[in-house]
């Protein structure tokens, strides 16, 4: 079959290019395997894969789109669109409904998508806004606009426009048809098997391939989920691995099914890679999951003009990493089309890397999956652990704060500790814990060890005093994310205070969750340091500056709900520290400060080079093309999601205790106790409202700020202290203390 595909190659595809166009790729072949992952490849089971691992970049591919794990007809509808899509037929764990796709129907000579009215019905209440079939729409006005060229250029009578023939996408298979089709639902060209390879290369430059095979488990084993966990924020939702048969790192025999499909697949991509034309590239993905749980899939990218590497785009930021909606730009790259406003994914980069090896590639896919999955398994308990723990951190802050004398060391202990659960969280990214033999046991024996170590030094002699040990601990936690930061945002992406890679939300910067244990952090920095004279005006300013660029900078943070939420809580924080009373006046300060700061990090990131733009200069693209309402919505519905999560609990909690103490405590006597109550209800309030994680962020600023700032304030109301600047009698007694 081989070498009657390669015969079959038609003289189009064939002909020697001219000079100037030698470096330019002559076509893609894309061969989307639904299922397909890292541990599937190997050199003896899929010889063509393996060597096309070698041959060419490789990258893990989070194939996120709607929900908690992908099936086959989201998969090639989110291909097609370039943008999160999901399928018509009903969601199952088995994948079974939306594996089952009808073949295109002919009509007058032209195929059709025949359900693609539903699918565009369904996909409008997911407010993505997805456009499904941009990518042959986008390929149809790069046709359009070099005719037009052409034809003017004719009649100026200029040097003739070169127009690239081929403009088209043709799709062998039926999943491939999804995702080759454009927006009416119409096709190109479909062939139904590989036999019709070779005329589909002849008439398009893009060919998509389904070669009819999922690869998956024939245990039938999956969850029987009913639900979504789609909890805590709109992008860390996996649903619980099955730790008998998939625990992350366990060692378990091969599917024959499963080898068995892998083979089959092998087989037909070893027939494209044989008949592929001069100058073109092959594509391979995984593009969607087999069946529940979510799991990282491969992408090997080979061909003309392709070194052997990793691969990576402007959407994951990070080297070896690549979202499924990047594959649809990847191949409008190599015919020289415009991404559309429609795609949120971005072309594919080639990291070229000369130890590059199958060997070497696989195995990083491999163990980058075993980190994702492991992420997904202690997620969940994380959470609910931290919730429960910080309930009780609540409950020993109130004591400490309004309670009897007995009990107040513990209490005190109680709420180091649980402070010290987030900072944990983020080191235990250090080290590879995930490759453990029990990796659950080994991030909970980290987690352990990084709040021993900080309680522990919470009662040493020079930090038994209630501030100095709360300034140790926020200290330490914004110091080490902020090293984090500076290194290149490796440690939180393993570990629940980043998001799983498989989830495709943040692959490098600050996430939600790891920017409210910052920002909580900063305010209490800055709010409890004793500062005297200027000190009192320039460090607040220059720390908030710091942690604002940190948090906002696009090679940085790039937290766009960060900076505006960090801006104004650390305004308001300052106003406070500084004597002003917090009044309209001063909460419009906070928010035109922050907007401008918003504005211009937005237009300058906004005017980088798009392959360079983050979430904060893609948004700015989003509002000038009018597109970010559903942006909004989304986010908005998201945030509202996450109410009745874990953390929903913490925050009820925190609420319920700040009441008690405000009864027994009022009035605040101190700025600076002042300055970190308003700095983090800030952090809260406006994390939780710009932020699409929702409850979560007020949730760990609450972990990490609530007990600190009881444990500073003492278990006594603070006399005036020499800090404080001079208030009224009517402004100092109209407070209440906390």
């Amino acid at each position: 079959m081989i070498a009657a595909l390669a015969a079959l190659t038609p003289a189009r595809a064939q002909d020697e290019p001219d000079a100037e166009a030698l470096d330019q790729p002559g076509g893609v072949v894309v061969v989307g395997v639904p299922g397909l992952t890292w541990s599937d490849i190997s050199a003896s089971e899929t010889p063509a894969l393996w060597d096309l691992a070698g041959a060419g970049a490789t990258a893990s591919m989070s194939v996120r789109t709607i929900g908690s794990w992908t099936c086959a007809e989201a998969g090639w509808v989110s291909l097609g669109a370039g943008e999160r899509a999901g399928g018509a037929a009903p969601r199952d764990a088995h994948c079974m409904a939306q594996s089952r796709i009808p073949a295109p129907v002919s009509a007058g000579g032209e195929w059709t998508v025949p359900h693609f009215d539903e699918l565009e019905e369904a996909n409008a209440a997911y407010n993505y806004g997805a456009r499904l079939g941009s990518l042959a729409e986008a390929v149809d006005q790069l046709a359009v606009e070099q005719a037009e060229a052409a034809e003017e250029a004719a009649a100026a009578g200029e040097e003739p426009v070169e127009v690239r023939e081929g403009l088209c996408v043709a799709a062998i298979g039926v999943g491939a048809a999804l995702a080759a089709a454009d927006p009416e639902g119409n096709l190109a060209f479909w062939g139904e098997d590989l036999d019709a390879l070779p005329e589909a290369m002849a008439a398009c430059d893009i060919v998509i391939v389904d070669p009819g095979v999922i690869v998956g488990d024939d245990a039938g084993d999956a969850e029987d989920t009913t639900t979504d966990y789609d909890a805590l924020g709109e992008d860390d939702a996996d649903v619980p691995l099955d730790e008998e048969d998939t625990a992350a790192g366990e060692e378990t025999e091969p599917d024959p099914i499963r080898v068995a499909a892998a083979s089959e697949a092998d087989e037909a991509i070893g027939d494209v890679a044989a008949a592929l034309p001069e100058r073109w590239r092959l594509m391979v993905a995984g593009i969607a999951d087999s069946a529940a749980p979510s799991s990282l899939h491969p992408v090997l990218y080979a061909g003309h003009g392709i070194e052997a590497g990793s691969l990576t785009s402007a959407t994951t930021g990070r080297d070896g990493y690549v979202q499924l909606v990047d594959l649809a730009p990847t191949a409008l790259d190599v015919v020289g089309a415009d991404v559309p406003a429609a795609m949120s994914g971005r072309p594919a980069s080639v990291e070229a890397d000369p130890a590059h090896s199958s060997e070497a590639a696989v195995a990083a896919g491999v163990d980058e999956t075993q980190a994702s999955a492991a992420v997904a398994e202690v997620g969940w308990k994380f959470y609910g652990t931290l919730a429960a723990l910080g309930v009780a951190a609540v409950a020993a802050a109130v004591w400490l704060l309004i309670g009897p004398d007995r009990l107040r060391p513990l209490a005190r202990t109680v709420c180091v500790a649980v402070s010290a659960i987030p900072v944990a969280g983020v080191a235990a990214g250090i080290p590879p814990w995930w490759r453990a033999d029990n990796p659950e046991l080994a991030f909970w024996l980290v987690i352990a060890a990084g709040v021993t170590v900080l309680t522990a030094a919470a009662w040493l002699p020079g930090l038994r005093a209630g501030r100095r040990a709360a300034l140790m601990v926020a200290g330490v936690t914004a110091g080490l994310i902020a090293v984090d930061q500076f290194t290149g945002a490796t440690w939180p992406l393993h570990t629940p205070l980043g998001y799983t890679a498989q989830a495709g939300a943040r692959f490098s910067g600050l996430g939600n969750y790891s920017f409210a244990v910052f920002a909580a952090a900063v305010v209490l920095i800055i709010a409890l340091t004793p500062w005297r004279g200027r000190a009192r005006h320039i460090g607040p300013v220059v720390l908030g500056a710091a942690a604002t660029v940190l948090v906002g900078a696009p090679s940085l943070g790039g937290d766009v709900g960060g900076m505006l939420t960090i801006v104004a809580a650390l305004v308001l924080a300052c106003l406070s520290l500084w004597g002003r009373r917090l009044s309209i006046g001063g909460l419009a300060w906070a928010g035109g400060l922050a907007a401008a700061v918003f504005v211009a990090a937005g237009v300058l990131d906004y005017l980088r080079p798009e392959a360079d733009q983050t979430h904060l200069g893609r948004f700015v693209g989003a509002v000038l093309e009018g597109s970010a309402g559903g942006v909004l919505l989304r986010k908005a519905d998201s945030a509202i999601s996450s109410i009745g999560t874990p953390l929903t609990y913490l925050v009820a909690a925190a609420a319920v205790g700040a009441w008690l103490i405000w009864r027994r405590r009022s009035p605040i006597r101190s700025a600076s106790t002042e300055a970190a109550t308003v700095g983090l209800v800030a952090v809260a309030v406006i994390g939780f409202s710009v932020n699409d994680s929702g409850i979560a962020v007020p949730g760990f600023a609450t972990a990490v700020g609530f007990g600190l700032l009881a444990i500073a304030v003492g278990p006594r109301p603070e006399p005036p202290g020499p800090e404080a600047p001079a208030r009224t009698e009517t402004a100092g007694t109209a407070r209440g203390e906390a």
